[in-house]
Parts: structure tokens; sequence; C-alpha cells
């Protein structure tokens, strides 16, 4: 049997109470703001990875593109 109906209606036709709906969303927020600081952690680890390879190989440009956008990295969300 094929069931067509989005998530979307699923979730208005089932008997999710009001408070166990506001949990998914505080949820929903904790989750967005774990993956957000991997995402940020990991972006950083690429960049001194680019700095290392850009100061081994004498690459001025590479090596001020890639520290500045560390840099701005660093000021937007403290790492």
């Amino acid at each position: 049997m094929e069931n067509n109906k989005s998530f979307a209606k699923f979730m208005n036709e089932s008997n999710v109470p009001q408070k166990q709906s506001s949990e998914m969303t505080m949820m929903e927020i904790y989750v967005d703001m774990v993956l957000n600081e991997i995402l940020v952690k990991h972006r950083k680890e690429q960049l001194l990875t680019a700095i290392n390879e850009a100061l081994d190989q004498q690459d001025q440009a590479s090596f001020i593109k890639h520290s500045t956008e560390l840099n701005t990295l660093e000021d937007t969300h403290g790492v």
C-alpha cells in the first residue's frame, strides 16, 4: 500500500499534544546549535590546514585569504 501523505499533513492529523510540539521545537533549536558548532569547528580546521599549506608553499596570497577568513570566523563565532 502506498502512502502519499506529506510529513506536514501527517503531523497536522496526528494527535501531538501542544507541550510535546514545543519540546520538539526546542530540540530542533538545540540540534541546530550543535550542528552549527560542528560546522564552524570543521571550517576552522580546514582554514588552519590551508594556512599551513600556504606557509609551506610560501603562497602569500593564499595565506592572506585564509587568515582573513579565519579571523572573520573567530570574530563572528568566537572559536
